[in-house]
């Protein structure tokens, strides 16, 4: 039995439907699925209505991104609220935050000779959210870059040629906020925060404070060393411990659902506070 509990459709930046990301799921034997795409709950209904017909448990989700002193933070919301009104509000100024971001972005690459429209990206998304990766795509496809990596090292990155900084919550909002509308809050990827151990312990009890009740343990790009640590520091917080392949699609390579690492399975966890 395996859960994954971070993965993303083309309601974000994914490029699968919530529909097919269920049908492989269950050709892979996983039991347990979530979704959680950047800033909206728009695909999740369909998600957990599908995955009911089909036999297997889908969970609402949701990744919010937060920043602070540090640089980006990003949190998961499992089994939330898709109707909870301060939410829905706060994600719409985060989507209009980012569609003032993407306008921003196009003309940077305009004055550097790159010429893309906002209809490309609308068509390259497909969903309710236009992100970065579809400008990666769209960079890509057009020939402008050789690799959906070379777009973000080259343009996109914080320290990139077209980079546009957008909305974002204060991390202790977001678990407070997120914990609100009913969901059980994860820090999402650690190893992304790039903090010392030292550093990470004291900003997870942060967190745990306004209401952090998981560290996804088990991630892309994260070294067993690390694993060890997230495990230890679990424990002695009284956190519960997750792992999600944080799956977008083929444009990631590497991620598959239901593994966390190339030929790593999760490990089945056990979340009573879900019914898991």
């Amino acid at each position: 039995m395996i859960n994954d509990f971070h993965v993303h459709s083309n309601e974000s930046d994914g490029q699968l439907s919530p529909e097919l990301l269920i049908d492989m799921a269950i050709g892979k034997g996983i039991s347990v699925i979530a979704l959680c795409d950047h800033d909206t709950t728009a695909g999740v209904k369909r998600f957990v209505q599908y995955g009911k017909s089909r036999g297997i448990k889908a969970l609402s989700g949701i990744e919010l991104s937060a920043q602070w002193k540090g640089g980006n933070c990003h949190l998961l919301g499992i089994s939330v609220s898709d109707d909870y009104e301060p939410l829905e509000s706060v994600l719409k100024k985060t989507r209009e935050s980012r569609n003032r971001r993407n306008r921003l972005i196009l003309e940077k690459l305009s004055d550097l000779g790159v010429d893309l429209s906002i209809d490309q990206l609308r068509i390259q998304a497909g969903g309710e959210v236009v992100a970065r990766p579809h400008i990666a795509a769209a960079l890509f496809k057009a020939g402008y870059v050789n690799s959906f990596q070379e777009a973000f090292n080259k343009y996109l990155c914080k320290e990139g040629l077209a980079y546009v900084d957008r909305f974002r919550l204060a991390p202790v909002e977001a678990v407070k906020l997120l914990c609100e509308a009913g969901a059980f809050t994860v820090l999402a990827h650690p190893a992304q925060l790039n903090l010392s151990n030292s550093d990470l312990f004291d900003f997870v009890i942060e967190l745990k404070n306004a209401g952090l009740k998981g560290i996804e343990i088990y991630a892309p790009n994260t070294s067993e060393q690390k694993i060890s640590f997230y495990k230890e520091m679990a424990v002695s917080l009284g956190l519960t411990m997750t792992g999600g392949s944080d799956f977008h699609g083929s444009n990631q390579g590497g991620r598959d659902v239901g593994y966390y690492q190339p030929n790593k399975v999760i490990p089945q966890i056990s979340i009573p506070e879900l019914g898991i």
